[in-house]
């Protein structure tokens, strides 16, 4: 990285995602910014290898992330998705993270069989030599026919609950944070309940909402707009 860059941007993803998530904004990146993109624990492997993965272990990948931007960089702005967004939210008040552009905040997590059937027809296509969609390139986990390996991601799946409602409460026991903050909730979102656009609406935070994507797809449309205002939260 070079020392002489002043800013920085940390691009943190989402449970089961991938940096690829935001292949749309790495080309925008301005020259005077430096930027790095996380691929946490676990992720850009097999089932198994995400099986072994542990929460603090991505808390502490955010954590040390941080700690080596801050101490080259005056000002870090964090762009997250989904799970990564709760990363985000904890550590606002650092004083090197200076704002946030978060998609898709999942304070409250729809329940609905339809992601997971999703997931399995994606896993079918992809194991029988189908076409990868926008979809597979922002998964984590490499697509495995043996169904009963997931089996083994019932206990990370409960600590990304957890970790909802822990990040739940600590917004609303500090109202906001007073950070310059950009927010995108997807209006299709097959994952996150509407109830988390509304309780970070009365909170004071402004919300944006993409009308026509889903938790990792965006439209022609939605895409340009979030990557305008992409810039114009970097100046």
């Amino acid at each position: 990285m070079e020392s002489n860059m002043k800013k920085a941007i940390l691009f943190i993803h989402g449970f089961a995602g991938h940096p690829n998530q935001f292949n749309l904004f790495y080309p925008e990146v301005p020259d005077r910014y430096d930027y790095r993109s996380l691929l946490l624990a676990g992720h850009g492997g097999s089932v198994d290898d995400f099986a072994k993965a542990t929460m603090q272990e991505w808390q502490d990948q955010v954590d040390e992330s941080i700690r080596e931007l801050g101490g080259k960089y005056d000002e870090i702005y964090i762009v997250a998705h989904s799970m990564g967004t709760l990363f985000a939210l904890q550590r606002a008040q650092l004083s090197c993270v200076k704002a946030l552009f978060l998609l898709a905040v999942p304070l409250y997590i729809r329940i609905s069989l339809l992601p997971f059937f999703g997931k399995l027809r994606m896993i079918v296509r992809a194991c029988h030599g189908g076409s990868k969609s926008k979809y597979d390139l922002c998964s984590g986990i490499e697509p495995d026919i043996r169904f009963w390996k997931y089996i083994k991601l019932i206990p990370i799946y409960r600590s990304l609950l957890k970790e909802v409602r822990k990040t739940r409460a600590f917004i609303e026991s500090k109202r906001w944070l007073g950070k310059t903050c950009v927010i995108f909730q997807s209006a299709h979102d097959e994952l996150v309940s509407p109830k988390a656009g509304k309780l970070l609406t009365g909170l004071g935070c402004d919300i944006d909402i993409l009308e026509s994507s889903t938790h990792h797809q965006y439209s022609e449309a939605d895409a340009e707009r979030l990557v305008q205002v992409f810039r114009e939260w970097l100046t």
